[in-house]
């Protein structure tokens, strides 16, 4: 508020025409003059800043909303002001209930541009499917505070997209008694920021379809899930050792679930190659598991007619799976016994897997297999293919 200063103005005419200096004196001074400056004395500010009136929202997504609005002045809607308090609610704000709002973080809120000019913010990580309502007041540098805004809401929109399917589900036998799972992150929003939770499970056959999911064995105090595309890992311990299948599946904080990851073969620990099921069902797929080797050789995976005497790895191959150099790791073929060549099922009754390695092809491991009687066979597709999965 601005000083006065009561002053009594002597008897003589002041003439505006030709007037240089106005010369005031006080009742009972020496008749000596003073400056304006000692009459006017020092200024504060009292002019609080205009307010807001036309906040408003737009362009929602399932965790942001924008705000914008028309920046105010210092003085009303003149000059800069030096800062806003936006607060949001879950229910309409008012005067009454300002200090229950909860305030922006300071170091998001926009400092405010001069009188007249767009301001505009992002709120993020709100909740999905909710309402907000914003409000907001505006000060200046002498701390006088603007009134309420208008007060806004918006809902932020449902939950469109559902964390993406694990793709590379990896499972090795680290030593006898324990799994190392690997596997790449999904997002929340299929690859992108950070999911809410897994579901791992394992069995002793293919995790292809929900009822298997169903039947499946969860597994207990999972880490939580890092931003998409960083590497997990997780050791399973305490199951006996057999031949097993992993699968996952990923959630977000609305609980929407990914599909089943890929099924994840496990070799129990020392071996090398392994195939599920044991025997041949033409049609019906097989997985058949192999390690490549940690040298830069070829790797060789085929499928032999039992009727040969000698089983070397050249001998008697009716298919091969996988006849190159591969990276270190352990890869799955998924094979149904169809000969592209005849258009028609391979018909041997026992069949025999091998793995060999390197130019010489020197025999690792074999595996032998019985065909299904006929009564069990399944329908085979009319089109089948073989495929290969790291």
């Amino acid at each position: 508020m601005s000083t006065s200063r009561k002053t009594f103005v002597s008897t003589a005419l002041i003439v505006a025409l030709g007037l240089t200096a106005l010369t005031i004196t006080n009742c009972g001074d020496d008749g000596k003059s003073r400056p304006p400056d000692d009459i006017i004395g020092p200024q504060t500010d009292t002019i609080p800043p205009a307010d807001v009136t036309d906040l408003r929202l737009r362009s929602p997504t399932h965790q942001t909303l924008a705000l914008a609005w028309t920046a105010p002045g210092d003085d009303g809607d003149e000059g800069r002001a030096a800062r806003y308090e936006i607060c949001l609610s879950k229910s309409p704000i008012t005067n009454e209930n300002w200090e229950d709002a909860t305030p922006l973080d300071p170091d998001i809120v926009p400092v405010p541009k001069p009188g007249g000019h767009v301001e505009t913010i992002v709120v993020q990580d709100l909740d999905s499917s909710t309402r907000y309502y914003f409000a907001l007041k505006t000060i200046d540098d002498a701390d006088n505070e603007s009134g309420l805004s208008n007060c806004v809401s918006e809902m932020t929109l449902a939950e469109a997209y559902p964390p993406a399917d694990v793709a590379d589900l990896a499972a090795v036998a680290t030593d006898p008694t324990s799994f190392e799972l690997t596997w790449t992150a999904p997002g929340d929003d299929w690859m992108s920021g950070t999911a809410s939770h897994y579901d791992i499970r394992y069995a002793s056959w293919p995790i292809l379809s929900e009822s298997g999911w169903d039947s499946a064995t969860p597994l207990s105090d999972l880490p939580p899930p890092k931003p998409a595309g960083e590497t997990e890992s997780f050791t399973v311990t305490g199951i006996d050792m057999a031949n097993y299948f992993f699968a996952l599946k990923t959630a977000d904080e609305l609980y929407n679930w990914s599909g089943i990851s890929n099924p994840a073969p496990a070799l129990e620990f020392g071996e090398v190659l392994w195939a599920f099921p044991s025997y041949v069902v033409l049609g019906g797929e097989t997985y058949v598991t192999f390690v490549a080797p940690t040298y830069n050789v070829p790797t060789r995976v085929s499928v032999h007619d039992l009727s040969y005497g000698s089983l070397y790895c050249g001998d008697g191959v009716i298919v091969d799976l996988v006849w190159e150099t591969l990276p270190p790791g352990i890869y799955t073929v998924t094979f149904d016994f169809f000969n592209e060549e005849t258009n028609r099922y391979f018909d041997f009754g026992i069949y025999r897997l091998s793995l060999c390695y390197g130019p010489s092809m020197q025999k690792r491991q074999w595996i032998s297999f019985w065909e299904e009687p006929p009564a069990s066979h399944v329908s085979p597709p009319l089109n089948p293919n073989s495929s290969i999965q790291e």
